[in-house]
């Protein structure tokens, strides 16, 4: 069988957006917008409204159909399509498009007929209680996935000169070897290697505007007129703002764009309540590309105990953060949960309130 083609692929997604909102018009007529929860992410667009209903019948139509293999290239150009098409309206929101609205009258969605879906249960459109669901295709998306964590930097306006002299971006996004590479290129292009030590590396008016201070290491750098060379690479790394990205699977980080700021973590919380009863909470789950409710209800049983998922105390109304409380002290066996669905141990912070500790 031929590959699939872009034009396929875009026609498989926009079809496989459609079938999500009709299958939640279908089986939420007496919910609030249908169940859905405005504004919606593109981590829940993409893993509730898109990924359960894409017509993946084969491990190799499977491979095809990926968004960095469509004509937009990532979610944000998926979105705005969908925007300019009139379907839903969409809003920039940080690093990322948000859905505000869906027009659950446009002609498209009246008209969609759904296909065969490779399981033959479709997913579940909401709970009870109005919140967007997951079926058991949904919940079983996150599990087994391979998550990736990419740190990154953007050099600060003071670095410009160095990167210039690099012939290096000096608004791109590098990883912290990348740019010690870039030091070293404009180290040797400006012929600053002392001749006695090749550690060390003579002080240049650029390098001392753009990476040394007022420290008395500085000082002293600038009175011998030389510095190590590691020196100088911690403070460029120093010297820039870093960002993150998250990839599942065989995600390019060139298909979606990072986020500022340091990675988060997913936060286990135990607290004492009623006593001597002890709960356990985890929250920032999202950005990791796990849905809080399928999480929750294998928690349950796991646990043998109650939980339940509701908005955490304090979060934006306009971009709520799930948190998932489950009774007892259950951090073992989050955690157990969380590495069946790709996510390091060091990317989880344990907050133990019933002894004051941090793990």
């Amino acid at each position: 069988m031929l590959p699939l083609t872009p034009l396929e692929i875009d026609d498989a997604f926009k079809n496989a957006f459609l079938y999500g909102v009709r299958h939640h018009m279908d089986h939420s007529k007496d919910q609030p917008n249908y169940g859905l929860d405005f504004p919606l992410s593109q981590s829940i667009i993409m893993s509730q409204l898109v990924q359960p209903f894409l017509p993946a019948y084969t491990p190799a139509r499977t491979a095809s159909l990926q968004i960095k293999k469509s004509s937009w290239k990532n979610v944000r150009k998926f979105l705005k399509s969908l925007d300019k098409q009139q379907v839903v309206k969409c809003k920039d929101r940080g690093d990322e498009v948000v859905i505000m609205d869906i027009d659950f009258k446009d002609r498209q969605l009246e008209a969609f007929m759904p296909y065969r879906l490779p399981k033959k249960d479709a997913p579940a459109a909401a709970s009870t209680n109005g919140k967007l669901a997951a079926s058991s295709s949904t919940a079983e998306s996150a599990v087994g996935q391979k998550l990736k964590l990419v740190s990154l930097l953007r050099p600060k306006e003071k670095l410009a000169p160095i990167l210039n002299a690099s012939k290096a971006d000096p608004r791109g996004l590098y990883t912290s070897a990348e740019l010690k590479h870039l030091l070293i290129a404009y180290i040797g292009a400006e012929d600053l290697i002392d001749a006695k030590n090749k550690r060390l590396v003579k002080i240049s008016p650029q390098l001392a505007d753009a990476l040394l201070g007022s420290s008395a290491a500085d000082n002293a750098a600038l009175s011998s007129g030389t510095m190590a060379r590691d020196s100088l690479a911690e403070r460029m790394v120093a010297a820039s703002s870093p960002f993150h990205a998250i990839l599942r699977n065989d995600e390019d980080i060139s298909s979606t764009k990072p986020k500022a700021g340091a990675p988060p973590k997913i936060q286990i919380t135990l607290e004492t309540r009623s006593g001597n009863k002890t709960v356990s909470k985890v929250h920032g789950l999202e950005p990791y590309h796990i849905l809080p409710q399928p999480l929750a209800d294998e928690l349950r049983k796991t646990c043998a105990g109650s939980t339940s998922v509701d908005k955490m105390q304090g979060s934006s109304p306009k971009a709520p953060v799930m948190e998932i409380m489950v009774q007892g002290p259950q951090k073992d066996a989050i955690i157990k949960a969380l590495e069946k669905r790709g996510v390091h141990r060091n990317w989880v912070e344990v907050v133990d309130k019933t002894k004051g500790k941090k793990k």
